[in-house]
């Protein structure tokens, strides 16, 4: 039993995803930033959430995922374009090192990334 216990504790949180588009469309509110900001603030459980943003034919996502380093606990972010039907392609990635009010701040390259707003 207790080895059932730990399996669980280490899995992965699979926060509920967030789109935005095309117009003024939007799905999945703030739970998930606020699954992945808890998942960070919380011992850094290993945890991961995406926020999408849709045109007509093009998704812009941005990726984020909890990680432990010996350094401290970070979130790596994945940016990504795809204009449909094509694969997406990595656009940018970032190491962020503090999550406060769903914002990713922090980060390397310099960049502060909104967990609940696209741009």
């Amino acid at each position: 039993m207790n080895a059932v216990l730990v399996l669980a504790a280490a899995a992965a949180i699979h926060c509920p995803a967030k789109s935005v588009g095309p117009g003024s469309l939007e799905r999945g509110g703030t739970a998930g930033a606020s699954c992945l900001v808890a998942a960070f603030d919380h011992g850094c459980r290993a945890a991961d959430y995406t926020l999408s943003s849709f045109g007509v034919d093009t998704i812009h996502s941005l990726s984020f995922a909890t990680k432990h380093r010996s350094s401290g606990c970070v979130v790596l972010v994945e940016e990504s374009f795809r204009v449909v039907p094509q694969q997406p392609h990595v656009t940018a990635r970032y190491v962020c090192r503090r999550l406060r009010a769903l914002v990713a701040d922090r980060c390397t390259p310099t960049r502060t990334i909104s967990l609940t707003k696209p741009g």
